[in-house]
């Protein structure tokens, strides 16, 4: 059932539709007789391309999304003393530098997180993520290298390497932290998801979202016109972002639908 639901996902995320399109209208045009149905497949494809490029869609639907947690700037206010840190994605490379071993979603929770540690006296951080692949570390492993390198104490780093999707991360957080109030930093796309999950449990945390994109460029009070406006350039990292918005929302109805939030 998972299976389906990722390949579901795929075939109909924006860059899925797209491609279909795209592959339909050139089967159909590279067929004996070339069906006109096949040249408007292939303007279909095209202009849906330039819309993920060039519209404001994914800095509008990604927003929706990072707006529903405001940034931890004062993490000393909480008076908490474990920081929960999600991983994203990490593999073993032995013959490079460990910052390279994680991605950037990876390196930008952490860095959240070591922000926060440094400000908050007394606590430990939790890192959450298991073994992507069967030959490398556990993700949270991967991550912890990281922090002892950048100079963190091994004694204030714990580690949870079991668990393979946001669920899972905070299930077994809370088979170590219980019901305790702690701080949860995963990029702002994901943390929606990743706090009703946490409220689902019983668990108490509190947000502090990482790898803010739109409030980069829009403050949080501008509105979806003023978003739409400031949009000039296309840009291709608005179509990975679309896809990541897609994922986010597909993740939301899935656990929605598995009672899980």
């Amino acid at each position: 059932m998972v299976r389906m639901k990722h390949l579901l996902e795929a075939v109909f995320s924006p860059l899925g539709v797209t491609t279909l399109v795209l592959v339909g209208g050139l089967l159909l045009s590279l067929r004996v007789r070339p069906s006109r149905g096949g040249l408007w497949l292939l303007a279909a494809g095209a202009c849906l391309h330039l819309v993920w490029l060039c519209s404001p869609l994914a800095e509008i639907v990604i927003r929706s999304l990072e707006v529903q947690y405001p940034p931890l700037l004062q993490p000393s206010a909480v008076a908490l003393d474990r920081i929960v840190v999600l991983a994203g994605y990490g593999e073993t490379h032995p013959a490079i530098p460990v910052t390279s071993n994680v991605s950037s979603h990876t390196l930008c929770n952490l860095v959240e997180g070591l922000r926060l540690y440094h400000q908050m006296p007394g606590a430990k951080l939790l890192l959450a993520g298991g073994r992507l692949r069967p030959a490398d570390q556990p993700v949270a492993h991967i991550m912890a290298d990281l922090l002892r390198a950048l100079g963190v104490p091994a004694d204030d780093i714990l580690i949870e390497g079991h668990s393979q999707t946001t669920y899972e991360n905070l299930l077994y957080v809370k088979a170590l932290l219980g019901t305790q109030p702690f701080v949860l930093v995963a990029a702002a796309c994901d943390l929606p998801r990743a706090m009703a999950v946490g409220h689902k449990l019983g668990m108490a945390p509190v947000a502090a979202p990482a790898c803010i994109w739109t409030l980069q460029h829009y403050a949080a009070g501008v509105s979806v016109r003023g978003v739409i406006d400031a949009v000039r350039t296309p840009s291709p990292e608005r179509l990975a972002r679309l896809q990541w918005a897609f994922h986010e929302y597909v993740g939301l109805l899935w656990y929605k639908m598995l009672g899980r939030i």
